[in-house]
């Protein structure tokens, strides 16, 4: 086959409403769903740590006025709290510090089910360096490994700068072999065999397993004439990757090229067994066109992530931003040591004595010292404890009393508590200790505001996609959150009289 007797194309790209799922769509939309799901976790632990100061630090007064033997006035107390849970902000630290610092000084006063979410914390702190790192990834894709650069030359859109580009980071990494293909991507569409089959030589030397430089190279070799070594170059290509319909695609038409019908109807009809709706429209493709297509391949989506999740000058400056907007002065390389130092003292300091904090009964509102906990892990003073235990039939004075007490402190509680859901959905079942629905209500209600504030979201694609569903995701945000609220006033945190 001579080169004036057929045309190249690329495989159409899947799409879902019209917009192309090329890599900068792809990439826009998973970096915004990380982003989102970063946010919203990061959100949750800063309103969780304001959970438990609004909780537990009337406990801690508490327990300050009795270390101090009630000799200092309230109002200075409150003051000197102020100062100690506003300590790191003196320092320019991030929400994160902030927010670890409030689990540290309260973390005695935490029940078990809240000290998990503080151990999720500590997992998140120890990978958040991985977590930015990959955050970073998603917003400079366009400026990293040369991803926007090859994904121009397969798009036919490539200016001398992006071929400039390739060919000096080309020289500069000569074990790198995306580049080279982009570039002999290039001379192929300008008619350059020769210059196409040394690049994808170069390109099979270092990565002898990639089909996709097969198949090219079987397209550059037809440019010459060389329709044999083509072939062979085909099959190697689909011995490598038996379930691609390009390769035997390719193979039918440079047989039907050449003549050779029945080989060209075994391999078109080999790769209709694989997907039969893509080499129709292939073949619908070719029949407008009027004459024979072979198909290039795009570089895959999975490849351009992979590469600009390397390691880089501008993604290590972008790392750092992010990392450096949550924690502050502390550097994103000591993030490990920073999650580790916490999680050892927060394991030293569950040595003191639980005794030594004060704790409110779930059951009276009763602050006490000795107690217990209920089967939910509620805290339960001693009295409930006792009165739990007695039979129905002992009903003596004192047990009148404390049961009287329990209905009069859940009657004054629950519209408080209910006051406190509407408000912050979460708070009145963290109050009540009932951390799971708090969790729940709490996720919800940071995923609505996170929606309300990123909209569409902050990574764009570089390429024109008309599709913004920023309207349609704000709104979508405001009925969870009305319906939210709905469910919290059917809901209380706690049942009246219950």
């Amino acid at each position: 086959m001579q080169a004036d007797r057929f045309l190249t194309g690329f495989t159409p790209d899947v799409t879902i409403l019209g917009t192309g799922l090329s890599w900068p769509v792809v990439n826009a939309v998973l970096g915004n769903c990380y982003l989102f799901v970063i946010v919203v976790s990061l959100l949750c632990f800063v309103i969780v740590g304001v959970f438990c100061l609004v909780k537990y630090a009337p406990l801690m007064l508490h327990d300050i006025k009795n270390i101090t033997n009630n000799e200092l006035p309230q109002a200075g107390l409150v003051a000197w709290m102020c100062l100690v849970f506003a300590l790191p902000l003196f320092f320019d630290v991030g929400a994160g510090i902030l927010v670890a610092w409030w689990f540290l000084v309260l973390w005695n006063y935490l029940l078990a089910s809240e000290k998990r979410i503080v151990y999720a914390f500590i997992f998140v702190v120890l990978i958040s360096g991985w977590l930015t790192h990959v955050a970073a990834g998603f917003i400079t894709y366009p400026e990293t490994q040369l991803s926007r650069e090859m994904f121009s030359v397969q798009n036919r859109s490539a200016t001398q700068a992006d071929l400039d580009s390739l060919a000096s980071w080309s020289r500069q990494h000569p074990d790198d072999a995306e580049p080279l293909n982009a570039l002999a991507l290039h001379a192929i569409a300008r008619s350059e065999w020769q210059e196409g089959i040394r690049l994808l030589e170069a390109c099979i030397d270092l990565e002898p397993a990639n089909p996709r430089y097969y198949n090219h190279l079987a397209v550059a070799l037809m440019g010459t004439g060389r329709t044999k070594e083509a072939l062979k170059a085909l099959d190697y290509a689909a011995k490598l990757k038996p379930d691609s319909v390009i390769y035997y695609y390719n193979m039918s038409r440079i047989y039907q090229s050449t003549y050779n019908f029945y080989e060209s109807e075994s391999a078109i009809a080999q790769a209709s067994g694989i997907d039969s709706r893509l080499v129709r429209q292939l073949l619908d493709t070719e029949n407008k066109v009027g004459r024979t297509r072979l198909i290039l391949e795009k570089t895959p989506v999975s490849r351009y992530l992979a590469r600009q999740m390397r390691p880089s000058p501008v993604l290590g400056e972008a790392a750092d931003a992010l990392w450096h907007w949550v924690f502050g002065l502390i550097p994103r390389r000591a993030s490990a040591f920073l999650g580790a130092g916490f999680f050892v003292t927060l394991l030293l300091m569950s040595f003191i004595p639980r005794d030594k904090f004060s704790k409110q009964c779930a059951r009276c509102g009763k602050v006490y010292y000795s107690g217990t906990f209920t089967k939910s892990g509620s805290p339960m003073c001693l009295q409930c404890s006792w009165l739990d235990s007695k039979a129905k039939k002992q009903e003596v004075t004192i047990v009148q009393h404390k049961s009287e007490d329990i209905r009069s402190f859940k009657a004054q509680s629950f519209r408080k508590l209910l006051r406190l859901d509407m408000v912050l959905p979460g708070l009145g079942c963290f109050m009540a200790h009932r951390t799971g629905t708090a969790l729940i209500r709490l996720v919800v209600l940071c995923a609505c505001l996170a929606a309300l504030a990123m909209g569409s979201g902050v990574i764009v694609s570089f390429v024109p996609v008309h599709v913004n569903a920023g309207l349609a995701i704000r709104t979508a945000a405001v009925v969870v959150w009305a319906s939210l609220l709905l469910r919290v006033y059917r809901r209380p945190p706690l049942r009246f009289g219950g």
